[in-house]
């Protein structure tokens, strides 16, 4: 699977809510050959400019969640949320 192909389905992935690295590597190798799998999830997610690291999370509910690890969101997802919470200042 090129570059390409694995952002668009890691974007899609998280445009239903935010997701922690551990959540995103495990959630890719049951859809892709372990052979194709990237090593490094964290400089992917890096380098696509509609994917934003929104904080850390210290217990993931995931295996080998030992340190904080990443959590992430689509550019959208992020937008259409700070476009609700203004929305409720407002009011």
């Amino acid at each position: 699977m090129d570059a390409q192909n694995l952002r668009e389905l890691i974007r899609n992935y998280l445009s239903q809510r935010p997701r922690n690295t551990i959540e995103i590597s495990t959630w890719l190798s049951r859809r892709i050959d372990p052979k194709n799998r990237p090593a490094d999830i964290t400089s992917i997610l890096e380098s696509d400019d509609q994917i934003m690291r929104i904080g850390t999370v210290r217990q993931s509910g995931m295996h080998r969640a030992d340190s904080p690890v990443s959590e992430w969101a689509s550019s959208d997802w992020v937008e259409h949320h700070e476009r609700n919470e203004s929305n409720k200042k407002e009011s």
